[in-house]
């Protein structure tokens, strides 16, 4: 842990491109686990697995909304649709200050790496984009049961709309690692290449930029295009 510390202080001095323990390495991908299950079904999915799962379990609640708990139409569109807006707010928030802080910390090095530090040295293992369903299902638990002690009933819709929320950040996360930028969506690809490529301590978010213009967590936009257009090119 101490070596990522002089890592970071290193790249923030200006003295090292990117800390080492965030490097992209040339492999595409690398091993998490010694154990063949452990890696190959706790720690990988497939893309299609993550969004057919959450889909699926947000579309149910929403029907179960309608039919069983009696609230109206309007209510379930404006809860789903808040959300959708709390998935982004939570995803900066678990990026920025869970997945890179640096800290002596054993066991938040642990969280990190096992979490999302393989991701920054394998970005373009694609049955790394998604959270496996296992540990997904524990997290989304615990996320529904926050939502239940403050919004009771009415964390269905909310629940449905973040988990909906959070198939557009893994399906934008996997086609920022997997497919060329289109020029829809340039900006939001320069945003995440710039993350992993030259400052990962800047622009957390993958789905929006709107928490990183709030809180002043956004680069240059030039520097993000100049970095985007040489990484395309190797």
């Amino acid at each position: 842990m101490e070596d990522n510390l002089k890592q970071y202080h290193a790249f923030i001095k200006g003295e090292v491109k990117l800390p080492s323990h965030l490097k992209p390495q040339q492999a595409e991908k690398g091993k998490l686990f010694k154990n063949p299950i452990m890696e190959n079904y706790i720690s990988r999915t497939p893309i299609w697995v993550a969004q057919a799962l959450w889909i699926v379990v947000s579309g149910t609640i929403i029907w179960y909304c309608l039919s069983s708990v009696g609230l109206t139409v309007y209510s379930v569109i404006l809860l789903f649709l808040g959300g959708v807006l709390f998935w982004t707010l939570a995803e900066y928030i678990v990026h920025r200050f869970l997945y890179h802080t640096e800290t002596n910390s054993k066991l938040l090095y642990k969280i990190q790496f096992n979490a999302h530090g393989i991701h920054h040295q394998y970005p373009k293992d694609p049955d790394r984009l998604a959270m496996p369903p296992l540990p997904a299902i524990l997290f989304a638990s615990l996320f529904f049961g926050l939502f239940w002690l403050v919004l009771k009933k009415y964390s269905f819709p909310f629940f449905a709309g973040f988990l909906l929320g959070y198939v557009f950040y893994i399906s934008f996360h996997y086609a920022q690692h997997r497919i060329r930028r289109p020029k829809i969506f340039r900006r939001l690809w320069d945003h995440h290449t710039y993350h992993h490529y030259s400052n990962p301590y800047k622009d957390f978010g993958v789905s929006t930029q709107l928490w990183d213009l709030i809180f002043g967590t956004m680069s240059d936009p030039i520097k993000k295009r100049e970095k985007s257009l040489i990484h395309e090119e190797n």
